[in-house]
């Protein structure tokens, strides 16, 4: 049995020399715990330590460089995730809720396919944001890829976890999009009690309410998505029996919240 916590202060260092034997099977419980109190004896400069379980999502081992990965690649767009926000608990929680989604992805293989010209428009996007906001000029392919190195990501890397979130939103908004409704009643009332308080306090000017109309409804699908989604994520939680094994990430082991759902998606 793998203990928890017990080196994760020195687990990023490692991370990318074990991984290879982690994905091929070299976590085997017989012995380990043994063998690393062994090696915990050693000089420092040869102790070598394996990546450790940090929670168990049904059945998914949840890796401590996943939560580690979780956090670098929130903290690649700028204003993407609130620094404050972005702390290993809620990483957990993030990378938590995408497994558990992702288990119910693959019972509908069909549900939630992205092309590579999705894809390739997301990291797109991506790249204009990150130029926006850092003024490094990410939509040239060199930065680009020294900005990745930078933080510790390749271009597949990438590539692969849009492809996963793309896939995320497109399966949520399958599942819970098409019983959503929004009434123009509903879109009258946000106008009337929010938007027009909120932009009169801020002192500015209020646009007609033709011209809002598909906005307001945009957020108020999405609000009522949004908390289709955290109930259903809670429930999975409850079902799946979510174990949280590193006593460091307790915190993760309450419900989803928002946070988590973002980097979900």
């Amino acid at each position: 049995m793998i203990e928890p916590g017990r080196h994760r202060a020195a687990c990023s260092r490692s991370r990318a020399m074990f991984r290879g034997l982690l994905l091929s099977g070299a976590l085997l419980a017989g012995g380990m715990v043994g063998a690393l109190q062994a090696r915990a004896q050693m000089p420092a400069q040869r102790v070598a330590v394996l990546d450790l379980v940090v929670a168990d999502a049904d059945g998914q081992a949840i890796l401590a460089s996943d939560v580690d990965d979780e956090i670098r690649f929130s903290a690649l767009l700028p204003g993407a995730e609130p620094a404050a926000d972005n702390t290993p608990q809620r990483a957990l929680n993030r990378v938590i809720d995408r497994a558990l989604i992702d288990q119910q992805r693959a019972l509908q293989p069909g549900v939630g396919l992205v092309s590579q010209k999705d894809v390739d428009q997301a990291i797109d996007t991506m790249r204009k944001q990150i130029s926006a906001a850092t003024h490094i000029d990410c939509e040239n392919d060199a930065v680009w890829d020294a900005y990745l190195t930078q933080h510790g990501f390749s271009s597949s890397e990438v590539e692969k976890r849009m492809r996963q979130r793309l896939a995320i939103l497109k399966f949520i908004d399958v599942r819970f999009g098409v019983v959503v409704q929004v009434s123009n009643a509903d879109v009258r009332n946000y106008y009337d009690q929010v938007l027009t308080p909120e932009l009169e306090q801020a002192r500015q000017p209020l646009p007609e309410f033709r011209a809002v109309v598909p906005k307001i409804r945009q957020i108020l699908r999405q609000r009522r998505v949004s908390n289709l989604i955290d109930e259903w994520l809670k429930s999975l939680r409850a079902e799946g029996h979510v174990q949280i094994l590193d006593p460091a990430f307790a915190d993760a082991g309450n419900s989803a919240d928002a946070a988590s759902r973002k980097g979900s998606q």
